[in-house]
């Protein structure tokens, strides 16, 4: 174990031991370690078996499903382990709006395992860039807090210059696959620290997959090979 994870393991022993919290969703006192008792973490509705390439459920056995073996996507690799439905939903939508950053710290606690992995993982996160107006209208970027998390509990390092957007585009919300596909076109530069082979784009939701698909077709002509998303949630297609 590194001297940064048995330093958290050492932190959340004793937070948990002295003050053990209250749940996140309904508020009863925890038993033990986490931010939701068993009954709401119940409530946090995963993905049944997710095709590894686009995240939703796989109608047959294998890790990819029949649709991206016909049509892959443009990124290699999909991880968002909840469905973007109830209390998932409600709580995403709080910590993009709201303020509510301890919802999204709370969510990545109970997300981990599915992040972990044996092999060779990401170089490097890089989280999903706001225009610096909308940054600057909002005070936070929601996928840098969620990258945050991930990085400190995996040990992997986040670029945060590495993206930036051009322009400030539209709300994605309400659009169809095509308006979101052209509104985010052209709309990122890429300047990592140093060249990478292996990364991972973090956001909070993926939607119709426009603006990580867009970022993926920008870092692979900028010669990263293997391209990850990571995200909390996955919207169903249709």
């Amino acid at each position: 174990m590194s001297g940064k994870r048995l330093y958290r393991a050492i932190t959340r022993f004793f937070e948990n031991l002295l003050a053990p919290g209250l749940c996140q969703a309904c508020g009863c006192a925890l038993d033990g370690v986490g931010s939701f008792c068993g009954g709401c973490r119940a409530r946090l509705t995963r993905v049944p078996a997710p095709c590894q390439a686009c995240g939703q459920p796989n109608p047959v056995d294998g890790l990819i499903c029949p649709r991206c073996l016909l049509n892959p996507p443009h990124w290699q690799k999909l991880v968002a382990p909840f469905q973007y439905r109830g209390l998932v939903r409600q709580y995403l939508i709080e910590l993009k709006y709201a303020e509510a950053l301890h919802l999204g710290k709370s969510l990545c606690q109970v997300s981990f395992d599915a992040f972990r992995r044996d092999g060779p993982g990401p170089e490097v996160l890089l989280p999903v860039p706001l225009h610096r107006e909308r940054l600057f209208e909002r005070g936070y970027n929601q996928a840098r807090e969620i990258a945050r998390n991930w990085s400190q509990e995996l040990d992997i390092p986040i670029d945060h210059g590495a993206l930036s957007r051009l322009r400030s585009t539209p709300s994605q919300s309400g659009l169809s696959a095509a308006q979101r596909a052209g509104n985010v076109r052209g709309a990122f530069a890429y300047h990592p620290r140093r060249e990478y082979r292996h990364v991972a784009i973090v956001d909070d939701i993926v939607t119709t997959g426009s603006t990580v698909t867009e970022i993926t077709r920008l870092l692979h002509r900028s010669g990263v090979e293997y391209v990850e998303v990571w995200a909390l949630a996955r919207a169903y297609r249709p």
